[in-house]
């Protein structure tokens, strides 16, 4: 008996051995067969082609999950399990690229790893910003392979840590990852959209406040009666409006998360 031999150039070294006797009819002895780094087409041959054996797994780059929604759809329609590969370096090394983002795995592992802590005092799991992403893959049915290079990451990745938190992961936390993430893989950081409009009969500008000195910054250009204008921000920032005389002061604070829109309309 032979096993199914695969490379990642797409092509079949063999598909199974036949049976003595049989010179036309392909029975092979393998089960199940699993790929790697095959394309949407490459798939769709393979699955669609008649393969004897279709393929059980896919083991593709983490980046496949936020980026490639039609092979993504394609795995799940035909029950492909996907395997995700260069989590940590991808993601979880990329801090300097999109600190905002990162900020937010940050603050996700603190308040996970209370909510383990209080569920079980007796365990204290070992939770990092690392431990949050794989938490994130396997709740959506993804599979993981992480790399660990010290004692202290195979505690972080561990599948005992990892549960200790995914009971606690809730929806609210999941849309906060499915915009940090792919931030981190970009390296682009995190940001809230944020739209100023002046429903004011006069001209107005609006300042941002620094949160430690409320030194106020002025952020944009005059914004005429009627006119809109976006800026980009985060979570607590504070700006002011102001007319041109100083007269009439509005202040307005960002709540909305990394990749929402908020809208202030700026009125007496």
């Amino acid at each position: 008996m032979e096993d199914v031999y695969l490379d990642h150039s797409q092509k079949f070294t063999r598909l199974g051995k036949l049976r003595r006797g049989q010179s036309d009819v392909r029975q092979p002895f393998v089960s199940s067969i699993g790929v790697s780094n095959f394309g949407l087409e490459d798939m769709k041959k393979l699955v669609d082609g008649g393969s004897h054996v279709p393929p059980q797994i896919y083991q593709g780059n983490s980046w496949l999950v936020f980026h490639d929604p039609f092979l993504m759809d394609f795995l799940e329609e035909h029950r492909i399990f996907f395997q995700a590969f260069n989590v940590m370096n991808g993601i979880v090394q990329k801090t300097n690229d999109a600190p905002a983002a990162n900020q937010v795995l940050t603050d996700l592992s603190r308040e996970l790893a209370a909510e383990a802590y209080y569920k079980d005092k007796e365990y204290t799991p070992m939770i990092s910003e690392a431990t949050v992403v794989l938490a994130y893959f396997i709740r959506s049915n993804f599979g993981v392979i992480p790399r660990a290079a010290s004692p202290s990451h195979q505690q972080e990745n561990s599948s005992k840590a990892v549960s200790a938190i995914l009971p606690h992961l809730t929806d609210y936390h999941i849309k906060q990852l499915e915009t940090a993430i792919p931030a981190l893989m970009k390296g682009e950081d995190a940001h809230t959209s944020v739209s100023f409009m002046n429903a004011l009969e006069t001209s107005i500008q609006i300042h941002w406040v620094h949160p430690k000195t409320n030194e106020e910054f002025l952020v944009s250009n005059i914004i005429n009666p009627g006119s809109v204008e976006k800026q980009k921000s985060h979570q607590g920032h504070i700006f002011v409006a102001y007319d041109p005389d100083r007269t009439v002061r509005k202040e307005f604070v960002v709540d909305s998360l990394y990749g929402e829109d908020q809208f202030f309309m700026v009125e007496l």
